[in-house]
């Protein structure tokens, strides 16, 4: 009899390894009533051993989880056979057929098929894989891609009976007249598909349409899904305190002390409770609308309304979007929405710290109106100020080849332990190596190791593979789970962006963002940071920090406003923020700032390239009020394949919100403001300061006016090189170079 044969070991070490698990001894789960509606099947999926799980919906909850499936360890010896069982099947099929010609291989589908068929949490990860061709493959890449909007759906009988049991409806045929027949009057719906138009790893979206005549799209969350996270979860747990176990064995015969797993558990963990809040439809509508309102200032940003009277924890109403995945669109617009999402994405990294954590081409869609719609909202993510700050000096420092200052950041951040730990080899214990000259040593390490490797100061992938792959043999190194969903969202752009452009640089596009970080810290760290980077302790400013925030020398190339890039970048940024109040530590600097000693700089001539950047702004800015704008054609338009980078960002065409609009005539109408405040601060208080004051104003009179008159000079000559390109087509506006 089954009852009474014996367990493998290998059993019976999960049931130990469960039932051992943290205060899993006192932890209790009652089993919910079952639903007043009698439902005995939900199509494929037998509601009575689905009901038993329920209790454990809601928040997660390890204790709880663990503790329902300590009773339980034949069902995770169960899963755990049956996952080790598709790997080694999939592995030794993957490579039977490494030999045969592309077009008589079945792999890809057959690996697709696998991930597919192991539910939820293989297809998350499948999902990611799929834009990395640089991790697993161009093969595998392709192989994996339709699992972001094709998965194996389940039976379109159970998704209709989820739906009329959800609602309270009497049948199935209560759903919508084209499903049953009855009258419009007597459904929930005017129409409903009878194919899913999506199907998702947690559940599938079908298109409706309201009795109002609007179109929506209704997902509905796999009957088994709970269950299937739950145990997979447990799963990933007993793995992981088995090998924990094993390790800590390992060392303690080698005389090596305890094992430090650092944190992944808490990695597990963080990835759980990803999965759960997946699960609950209601938190997802919440965090449509939180990610929406956070970026609405940028204006081409949307997510689709929420429809709550037609939506319950299990089921979600929401418009139906008119627009295409990257699949669908041309170059152009390809280009367009990977360049808005990218800007979108590091806008909610280090500005509003509300990320989206599962960014796929499924989740992405660029509508009729120019905008980027974002779907899906199941999984995000959170960011302290401070460590928004730190990714934005991570940011600067990698673009930079600044690694000290690189070094700092992964420190603040937790990549790198406080204080450090270091050993020669993987072979010896770590030490700690507290000294002076310990965080230096990395970032000499770290300038190498990414002068080696393909993409180091381009690619998000390539810091990934630094810190992996070779750092972290040397140096102690942990991933904090906060940033487990981060570092998912940005591998999943970075490949995406490579599709458009395989030279796209994630830090370049994501610069503009973190300059506006830096000028408007929040954690007192950063505004101790942002002050001491440009005033000394008497208030002088720091010269070769003012010339190194603007940018290298000002050179012929410029972009479409007249302003050379990084200028360009550094006076959004500050439009941006000295005008609004996240910008009171910058502000306050302003204020603070030795007038007499900045004066005196900027007339000498270390000041020459400063007095240059600012008469090609005055110019700029006449040439865009006075003379008719020149028709240009942009890149997107006349290459087949697009470069994304801050130049080609200029020519892209950007939709806009009122709410966009309105913000950016407040900050232009502040940042007024506020300069005439300043400016009448330092011009009162140099006046009272007697005679150095009074010549410092002088210089800046002076300076004003030689400013003023280069811009002039400037103009005029833009003005009259128009003039003879209109009278003579083809003149060169600039000399061609010697």
């Amino acid at each position: 009899m089954i009852g009474r044969r014996r367990a493998p070991c290998w059993v019976l070490a999960i049931a130990l390894v469960l039932q051992h698990a943290e205060t899993l001894s006192t932890t209790t789960l009652t089993a919910p009533k079952p639903a007043s509606t009698a439902v005995q099947q939900l199509g494929e999926f037998n509601v009575a051993q689905l009901q038993e799980y329920e209790g454990l919906r809601g928040r997660f909850d390890r204790d709880k989880i663990l503790g329902f499936l300590a009773k339980r360890p034949w069902t995770v010896a169960g899963r755990l056979a049956y996952v080790s069982r598709v790997f080694l099947d999939t592995k030794n099929a993957w490579e039977s057929q490494e030999s045969l010609p592309e077009d008589q291989r079945t792999r890809g589908a057959m690996l697709n098929a696998a991930m597919a068929g192991l539910g939820p949490v293989s297809v998350k990860v499948g999902q990611t894989l799929s834009q990395r061709p640089d991790l697993v493959g161009e093969e595998a890449c392709e192989a994996l891609k339709s699992l972001q909007t094709k998965n194996r759906p389940f039976s379109n009988a159970a998704a209709l009976q989820s739906v009329a049991v959800e609602f309270k409806l009497n049948s199935t045929a209560n759903v919508a007249p084209n499903i049953g027949g009855l009258p419009a009057k007597e459904c929930l719906f005017a129409s409903f598909s009878e194919e899913p138009a999506a199907a998702a790893s947690l559940g599938q979206v079908y298109k409706a349409r309201t009795h109002d005549n609007r179109e929506v799209a209704v997902k509905v969350q796999r009957p088994d899904a709970l269950r299937t996270v739950a145990i997979d979860y447990t799963c990933f747990a007993v793995v992981w305190k088995l090998i924990e176990r094993w390790w800590s064995f390992q060392r303690k015969l080698k005389g090596e002390g305890p094992f430090d797993n650092g944190d992944i558990g808490d990695v597990v963990d963080t990835v759980a409770d990803g999965l759960f809040d997946e699960l609950d439809y209601d938190l997802e509508a919440l965090n449509a609308d939180r990610f929406r309102e956070s970026l609405d200032f940028l204006g081409f940003v949307d997510v689709p309304t929420f429809l709550p009277e037609l939506s319950t924890n299990r089921v979600l109403t929401t418009e139906w979007i008119r627009g295409a995945h990257l699949e669908a669109l041309s170059v152009k617009d390809g280009a367009l929405m990977t360049q808005l999402a990218v800007e979108a994405c590091t806008a909610s990294l280090v500005l509003t710290g509300y990320v989206h954590a599962d960014p796929h081409e499924g989740n992405l869609m660029l509508r009729e109106d120019g905008k980027v719609v974002f779907l899906d909202f199941g999984l995000m993510s959170g960011v302290d100020g401070y460590i928004m700050e730190s990714f934005a000096q991570g940011i600067r420092a990698c673009l930079a080849e600044d690694y000290e200052s690189l070094a700092r950041a992964f420190q603040d951040v937790g990549f790198l332990t406080t204080p450090l730990q270091f050993r020669e080899n993987p072979k010896q214990a770590y030490e700690l190596y507290d000294t002076p000259g310990g965080l230096d040593q990395f970032a000499n390490e770290l300038r190498e190791a990414m002068a080696t490797t393909e993409g180091g100061t381009s690619r998000f992938g390539a810091l990934a593979e630094v810190l992996n792959g070779k750092l972290s043999k040397r140096w102690k190194m942990f991933t904090p789970p906060y940033c487990l969903l981060l570092i998912r969202t940005f591998l999943t752009l970075e490949g995406i962006a490579a599709q458009v452009d395989p030279d796209f640089n994630i830090y370049e596009m994501a610069l503009p963002f973190a300059l506006r970080r830096s000028l408007a810290p929040s954690s007192k760290e950063g505004v101790e940071t942002l002050r001491k980077s440009l005033l000394t302790d008497d208030d002088r400013i720091k010269w070769d920090a003012l010339l190194a925030l603007i940018g290298d020398e000002p050179s012929e190339e410029v972009i479409d406003d007249g302003k050379p890039k990084a200028e360009a970048d550094m006076s959004a940024a500050l439009t941006a923020v000295v005008g609004s109040s996240s910008g009171a530590a910058l502000r306050k600097a302003i204020r603070d700032v030795d007038a007499a000693d900045l004066a005196a700089r900027l007339v000498s001539r270390s000041g020459r390239d400063v007095r240059r950047r600012a008469a090609l702004s005055v110019a700029g800015a006449m040439e865009k009020a006075l003379l008719p704008r020149r028709r240009k054609v942009s890149h997107v338009e006349e290459e087949s394949v697009v470069s994304l980078n801050a130049q080609s960002a200029k020519g892209l065409r950007r939709a806009s919100s009122p709410a966009s609009r309105r913000l950016r005539h407040r900050q232009k109408r502040w940042q007024r403001r506020v300069v005439a405040h300043l400016i009448r601060s330092h011009v009162a208080r140099q006046i009272r300061s007697g005679r150095r004051g009074l010549f410092a104003l002088a210089k800046l009179s002076y300076l004003g006016v030689r400013i003023m008159v280069g811009g002039m000079l400037q103009f005029l000559w833009v003005a009259l090189l128009r003039g003879m390109e209109r009278i003579m087509p083809g003149f060169p506006r600039r000399p061609a170079a010697a």
